[in-house]
């Protein structure tokens, strides 16, 4: 048989943790009330009898020390004060006078002038033991008070003193959980809004009041994950529906030529020929568009591995213009790099990183066009700057070149080719090595691709 346990609401664990805190201060505050005025009223009696003992003291001296039976109670009975009690001794241990026959037996010949308290039963006494000396005779002089009536109003005071505890845990408790309930009314708000949410209500938000406080800390806080959320969705959306448009393209392509190869290819080699190079192209173009989308998918995760070693920057920055010239021979590429230069990097990864570069400006440059390569130290760093006297980028669209799947001019990249995810991966890749791109472009002037990799 599983038990359930009981989960309280905030409101009520805060009521609860308030009225607990209160509970708290109210009994140390008493306690120390309680124990401070014990203290007063103890120390009170204390005067009282040392005074009562002086005065007695006095008595005697007005008679000599001689207490005849005849004024006995006129002579003392007047001076005992209210619950105070007396017993004279001499010497000789005679009881010259005693005011009450029901006094407790308290030794008269032990701490001598010193005020004592002594708990016996449910009885409370203060006493002192005075000692006078007349002549040759020595008076023993014990003076207690019964604290009966200072013990029975602090007990009184105590009753009324846990009473009232208990009221004031009650109405703290309860105006905690009124208190917190109003409190925490945006929150029960937020909680109904942010269910109400779903991915086809992502444009929704928390309304924001207050004065910037917690709560609308909290909203604002939802709402920027909202932004976030929105945005992640549409990016997704929007890559799903440009990788489904970038495959289906290849896919009708591959489509018509194996329907092509079908109907005449067999029959005729030219046209099997044709068919079988077409479908080559295409798989490579396919192969390598689900190649750049596992790369970017692996960047998300975190998951793509940066193997760094140092290597140096001249040799490949050669590497990658000498395998351009190949199919960019008409076109002008020059190199100014000190040939020592190194940096500590993944090699692959920069090695595909500056080649989307100098693709993007030997694409979009025209025959006999310029393409300057400069890479240097700057502040232990490397910066290598890709310049190009090309068509340029529109300022409009500088922003977004590097967002998934954009490309400037659509009509002009169906010649170039390419699927708008070189930038995106190049991008990708600096800052996988903690490094920035920045970029400078003038329409119909050349664009400049300045990319800054930490050298260690």
């Amino acid at each position: 048989m599983k038990i359930k346990s009981f989960k309280l609401s905030i409101k009520l664990r805060i009521a609860l943790l308030y009225a607990i805190i209160f509970s708290f201060i109210l009994i140390v505050l008493n306690a120390s009330v309680l124990y401070g005025l014990k203290y007063y009223l103890v120390y009170q009696a204390f005067d009282d009898i040392q005074n009562q003992s002086d005065v007695i003291v006095e008595k005697l001296k007005e008679v000599g020390g001689i207490i005849t039976s005849v004024d006995k109670d006129l002579l003392f009975g007047s001076s005992i004060g209210e619950n105070m009690y007396l017993k004279i001794v001499d010497s000789h241990e005679k009881i010259l006078y005693v005011s009450s026959p029901h006094l407790i037996d308290i030794p008269y010949d032990k701490n001598i002038n010193t005020p004592i308290k002594i708990e016996k039963d449910e009885m409370h006494i203060a006493y002192i033991n005075r000692e006078y000396t007349y002549g040759n005779e020595v008076f023993y002089i014990q003076v207690y008070e019964d604290l009966k009536n200072q013990y029975f109003f602090l007990k009184l005071l105590f009753v009324m003193m846990a009473v009232s505890d208990v009221i004031g845990v009650l109405v703290s408790f309860f105006a905690g959980y009124f208190i917190t309930g109003r409190a925490l009314r945006p929150v029960d708000y937020m909680v109904r809004e942010v269910h109400a949410i779903d991915e086809k209500k992502l444009n929704k938000r928390l309304s924001v009041n207050g004065n910037n406080d917690e709560l609308s800390k909290l909203a604002a806080t939802f709402n920027d994950m909202l932004d976030r959320l929105e945005d992640y969705f549409k990016r997704q959306n929007a890559f799903i529906s440009n990788v489904s448009h970038e495959l289906r393209t290849p896919l009708s392509i591959l489509k018509g030529y194996i329907e092509l190869i079908d109907r005449w290819g067999k029959d005729n080699k030219d046209v099997l020929e044709e068919s079988i190079g077409a479908l080559k192209k295409e798989e490579q173009e396919m192969e390598m568009l689900i190649e750049r989308l596992l790369m970017l998918v692996r960047g998300d995760n975190k998951t793509l591995n940066v193997n760094k070693k140092l290597f140096n920057v001249y040799e490949l920055i050669a590497e990658i213009v000498r395998d351009a010239k190949v199919i960019f021979n008409e076109k002008n590429i020059e190199i100014f790099c000190d040939k020592t230069l190194e940096v500590n990097a993944d090699r692959n990864l920069i090695k595909e990183l500056l080649r989307i570069i100098l693709d993007n400006a030997l694409k979009y440059t025209d025959i006999d066009g310029n393409i300057k390569i400069f890479a240097e130290e700057v502040d232990k760093n490397v910066a290598v700057i890709i310049k190009d006297d090309g068509i340029g980028i529109p300022e409009e669209e500088i922003p977004y070149i590097f967002d998934r799947f954009y490309r400037v001019d659509k009509a002009r990249s169906k010649e170039t080719g390419g699927m708008g995810l070189g930038l995106s991966i190049a991008k990708l890749i600096v800052e996988l090595h903690g490094g920035s791109i920045e970029v400078k472009s003038k329409l119909n002037e050349g664009s400049e691709f300045k990319i800054t990799i930490p050298k260690v």
